[in-house]
């Protein structure tokens, strides 16, 4: 069952009449090109819970929340179709509820501030590539993935002071992005709760470093899966849900 047009609407206002899915970000309405009184639009109110059993991401919260804007989210056609194929364990609910709120989000500054959408595909592809580099920065450092006893104490916070410094020049380089400023700021915490811990006594060290693996994992596997970042050699031995 669709949602009704009121809150197919709502959700289309909310959204700038452009697909949620940050991988994507067209527009989706306009002109018809072959009559001037026509037009076109090829945007969609998907459902992030299922409506039914047999539905994508089905759960069974009451018909009220199913057809509530807040489990709807605006998709072109191709986007929607897509979400919903293998019954839709490629994109899991909280997946789609992060893509609605950075997207609503973002056009809502660019609403305040009076800046243009059309360069939101720019600047996503542009944070795309930081985020790759963010992972290269972690990946070309043996710190995070070298055996303990092949690694020498002073030079094991030296790499991680190398490791701050750079994931700190990125951060500056983030435009219009909370969710990536976030995950490279946790990364920084990571790395500097290391270097406070251990700046004066590293009999620790050992602890605190198979702790930050476990975090810089984590931040990994959501590089990997929101920003469809590359990982691959030693580093993809650390990465985990």
């Amino acid at each position: 069952m669709a949602f009704s047009p009121k809150v197919a609407n709502l959700l289309a206002y909310r959204s700038g009449y452009i697909c949620n899915n940050p991988e994507c970000n067209v527009l989706t309405i306009g002109p018809a090109s072959s009559d001037p009184h026509l037009r076109t639009k090829k945007g969609e109110a998907a459902h992030i819970v299922g409506e039914k059993p047999s539905a994508a991401r089905y759960r069974n919260i009451g018909n009220l929340k199913i057809e509530s804007d807040r489990n709807g989210i605006w998709l072109c056609v191709a986007c929607h179709t897509l979400i919903d194929k293998n019954n839709g364990k490629d994109y899991e609910e909280q997946e789609l509820i992060r893509w609605k709120d950075s997207h609503e989000e973002l056009i809502s500054v660019l609403l305040k501030t009076h800046r243009s959408p059309l360069p939101l595909v720019r600047r996503f592809s542009s944070n795309i590539k930081i985020a790759q580099d963010m992972v290269d920065t972690l990946a070309h450092k043996g710190v995070m993935y070298q055996p303990h006893a092949m690694e020498n104490p002073v030079f094991v916070i030296q790499s991680i002071d190398q490791i701050k410094r750079k994931l700190m020049r990125h951060l500056r380089q983030i435009d219009l992005d909370k969710r990536l400023r976030e995950i490279c700021e946790g990364l920084i915490n990571a790395c500097r709760e290391v270097m406070n811990e251990n700046s004066r006594d590293g009999s620790s060290l050992n602890a605190f470093l198979d702790i930050l693996r476990i975090r810089v994992g984590r931040f990994l596997y959501q590089l990997h899966n929101e920003y469809g970042c590359s990982i691959s050699g030693d580093i993809a031995g650390i990465v985990r849900p």
